[in-house]
């Protein structure tokens, strides 16, 4: 009966053992992570179906006896017509209104200002916190590799993070690059340009406008570097007869350079783009030569904060 009594104590801390391991493994925090995800999938099918424009899925209802007289069914189909017809009626009349489709908030970023938002299309759920002691101005994640997240700051400082790595240091930065902007960056992207001639072979490349007047285009080698696509330049005055810029006499320019605020890429030729300036002014460009804009759109008496290209 000792040994009995032994054993059983035994066995009984071992499993007391045993559980309190399992709930402070690191394996069964996981699944309890994809298991919360996988129920918070279901409950908001509808809404992520929209957002990424899928066929919402919609619970089989059960089946209806055999044995249903004819004149019951159209009766129930004529009820069904006129139903529909009511809502339509109802939506009509009603406001034109947007549907919220996700929210997030977090009580690290309440009461700060919002500067950037980029939505990552294979990972649609919040996973990670970094926290800089500098202003992030602008966001973007790899459209080759989802997991690499750009980042720039309002020091001029570019950052690229791997978000599968629990690690709150950036794998790449460009705080030792010689050639780092030294204003803000407005705007970073990655960008997929045609390799080869036959426009089959791609590579993706990131680029950013900043407020130091340069569109810049990152190279990985020892760390980030950099050479400029274009510098942009103020243009003042109207213009001449040829199309060229003509200056006002007695205008004096404290700097050469134009503060830049947002560019975007040709959606099928990614050698052309558009960059707009804190003057108002969208200058459309090439990436074969830097010297030149190859025309010029005046409207804005305010730079423009987005640039779209079609």
């Amino acid at each position: 009966m000792d040994i009995e009594n032994v054993i059983m104590s035994k066995i009984h801390d071992d499993e007391e053992d045993h559980s309190d391991a399992i709930l402070k493994s690191d394996k069964f925090h996981q699944d309890l992570f994809f298991m919360e995800r996988v129920l918070m999938e279901n409950i908001f099918q509808p809404k992520l179906a929209a957002y990424r424009q899928l066929p919402i899925l919609k619970e089989l209802e059960p089946e209806e006896p055999k044995e249903v007289l004819e004149g019951e069914k159209l009766e129930e189909v004529e009820e069904e017509v006129k139903e529909e017809e009511e809502e339509i009626e109802e939506i009509v009349g009603e406001p034109a209104n947007l549907e919220r489709l996700w929210s997030f908030s977090c009580d690290l970023t309440k009461g700060l200002n919002i500067s950037s938002l980029a939505w990552n299309k294979t990972n649609t759920w919040p996973e990670r916190i970094y926290q800089s002691p500098y202003g992030v101005t602008a966001v973007d994640f790899s459209i080759e590799t989802p997991n690499l997240l750009a980042v720039g700051y309002h020091n001029g400082t570019i950052a690229v993070y791997n978000v599968q790595s629990n690690t709150d240091v950036p794998i790449l930065d460009s705080s030792e690059s010689p050639r780092k902007h030294l204003g803000p960056v407005w705007q970073l992207q990655w960008i997929e340009q045609d390799r080869g001639t036959t426009g089959d072979d791609k590579r993706e490349i990131l680029v950013s406008i900043s407020a130091d007047g340069r569109i810049s285009k990152w190279v990985i080698r020892k760390g980030l570097d950099c050479h400029d696509l274009m510098r942009l330049r103020r243009t003042t005055g109207g213009i001449n007869k040829k199309g060229g810029e003509k200056e006002k006499k007695g205008e004096a320019l404290i700097s050469r350079q134009a503060p830049g605020m947002c560019f975007a890429f040709h959606p099928k030729d990614t050698n052309i783009y558009l960059a707009g300036t804190e003057e108002g002014h969208i200058h459309k460009c090439s990436c074969s030569y830097n010297e030149q804009y190859l025309e010029t759109y005046r409207g804005h008496k305010f730079g423009p904060s987005d640039c779209e290209c079609g």
